[in-house]
């Protein structure tokens, strides 16, 4: 019998501790007192492999994740030889999120009997969530599939190691293969249609989306994922609201919304109440959509209400001085123990929704609405008078331990072999802690000046972008950093880039002064570069001639 009542599971609780004393007896190799111990627990619960399968399919469905993970271990214990007795202990543990506690049962198993059904895929999977060898992950995958060419979770694995190694025919045909094998899996179409937008079908891949939301309709996930295709395409409408997902469906912020001793604002009045807005993502983020803070305080007052803002003290002072006026009180850092008093809360990210933002009502879309530190601007001017030609920052990788990174980041070897040797052109290194790649640059050939180790805050980058004539980035913080500056900005994008981008346009709503130049093709940034080349030429060519 299985536990299903208090009852049932207090008996289930008898049962896993007398196993745990059998366990230690076999460790410490009393062979009588194991077998009594077993025999007491046969008595309390079947011991046939089906019936303790049972069991550990029911805690995990009961959701105590402990004790199905312990039942499975002291199984594999008591059955060392046994590659399925491992086997569920590995799924047991994977099932709880435990991934990389997963993978040494998993191997246990693996070398008892590699062709076990499911083994190679979740051990791959395994590995997948824990950054491990993504050669492995696809030679595992590879053999999984083609002992069992029907087993859909295989071809759904095999799909996003193949996409994660930049192997998009492959992914495209082990996609198809995914959803034919398993028409209902929610996740075969997810990572289908993550494919898909790398190969830009993006009418494909948004219907991929929509199947994988409507198999998993209780999935955060999906709903997160379909909302970046939502937002990419334009659709505001409905993308703000899919957005809401991202506290529990997105790979970065999954789980980690922080507890608020307040409910979430979803447009209530605010007559004598007090709202908190606060930071959340990346640094991007924030430079983005603290734009919406003059909007959210000229309702907040009208209401008579107040604003009190928290954001990331990474930024120094810039959105203090630049924006901080507008809120009642703003502070930055902290945990939520040291806030003050309020009423509501809403996440920055949020606003939009709250404010049903469309391309034509983007706020501050056609101003700067950052503005560095005038003096630190000037000092950095003085610094770099000596300095006539052009001057260009460069940004060449986002954060290494961003999903997307590998697919945006270009590397200083491209550039160095597109820029280097232009003559009328000073480069300048605005990438944080890269002094190894900046002196590698310049062996090759592209000489840049570094003065990254004097930026102790964004508002000290901001100061030294306003001394330059132009960036030149990928999709990362200095992006949104220099068009919320006002300043020229040249951003570099791939085939797949952060929605705020859009697609087929060189221009952007959100950012004015940034000019988009984007691969072509999957993983094809020579074009990209060739005409970012050409237009810096011909822009210092300007430069001198004036």
């Amino acid at each position: 019998m299985l536990p299903t009542s208090s009852g049932e599971a207090d008996a289930s609780s008898a049962f896993l501790t007398v196993l745990r004393e059998a366990a230690a007896a076999r460790h410490d190799g009393t062979a009588q007192t194991e077998a009594g111990c077993l025999d007491a627990a046969a008595r309390l619960h079947p011991l046939d492999d089906a019936s303790l399968a049972s069991l550990t399919a029911t805690l995990l469905e009961q959701h105590r994740l402990g004790d199905a993970i312990e039942l499975a271990a002291i199984i594999a214990q008591l059955d060392p030889h046994r590659a399925l007795a491992h086997f569920r202990h590995g799924y047991a543990l994977q099932i709880a999120n435990r991934h990389g506690e997963a993978i040494a049962p998993y191997r246990r198993a693996l070398a008892i009997d590699p062709r076990l059904p499911c083994l190679r895929s979740n051990l791959a999977g395994a590995l997948a969530h824990v950054g491990g060898d993504l050669n492995e992950q696809i030679a595992l995958l590879e053999c999984a599939v083609r002992d069992e060419p029907g087993e859909g979770d295989g071809w759904t694995n095999l799909t996003n190691a193949y996409r994660m190694n930049r192997d998009l025919p492959r992914a495209l045909e082990a996609g198809v293969k995914a959803v034919q094998c398993a028409p209902h899996s929610p996740l075969a179409h997810n990572n289908y249609a993550l494919t898909l937008r790398e190969a830009q079908r993006w009418s494909e891949a948004e219907r991929a989306a929509q199947t994988a939301c409507a198999l998993g309709p209780n999935d955060p996930a999906l709903r997160s994922n379909l909302s970046m295709l939502q937002l990419i395409r334009a659709d505001y409408e409905h993308g703000w609201a899919s957005h809401e997902a991202r506290w529990d469906g997105s790979a970065e912020l999954g789980g980690n919304r922080p507890v608020m001793p307040a409910p979430l604002w979803r447009g209530e009045p605010l007559a004598g109440k007090t709202l908190l807005v606060w930071g959340e993502q990346g640094m991007g983020d924030v430079l983005q959509f603290c734009r919406y803070i003059p909007m959210l305080a000229g309702r907040v007052h009208r209401e008579g209400g107040r604003l009190v803002w928290n954001s990331f003290p990474q930024m120094g002072a810039l959105l203090a001085r630049s924006l901080g006026a507008h809120a009642d009180e703003f502070s930055a850092g902290g945990g939520v123990e040291s806030l003050p008093a309020f009423d509501y809360e809403i996440p920055l990210l949020s606003l939009p929704l709250i404010f049903d933002t469309r391309e034509e009502t983007i706020p501050a879309a056609t101003a700067p609405y950052l503005h560095a530190d005038p003096a630190a601007i000037r000092s950095w001017q003085k610094r770099l008078a000596g300095e006539s030609r052009l001057k260009v920052g460069l940004t060449w990788t986002g954060s290494h331990s961003h999903q997307r990174n590998p697919f945006r980041r270009v590397g200083w070897e491209r550039y160095a072999a597109y820029f280097g040797g232009m003559q009328d052109v000073a480069f300048y290194s605005l990438q944080p802690g890269a002094t190894d790649e900046v002196a590698a640059a310049r062996a090759a050939g592209l000489s840049m000046t570094d003065c990254t180790a004097e930026f102790t805050s964004f508002d000290d980058t901001a100061a030294f972008v306003g001394a330059l004539d132009l960036v030149i980035t990928v999709c990362t913080s200095a992006a949104h950093l220099s068009g919320a500056l006002g300043q020229r900005t040249w951003v570099l994008l791939d085939v797949n880039p952060h929605w705020v981008w859009l697609l087929d346009r060189r221009d952007s709503p959100w950012y004015p002064g940034a000019t988009l130049y984007r691969q072509p093709r999957f993983g094809e940034w020579e074009p990209a570069l060739a005409a970012v080349a050409r237009d810096l030429k011909a822009l210092a060519g300007e430069r001198r001639a004036a």
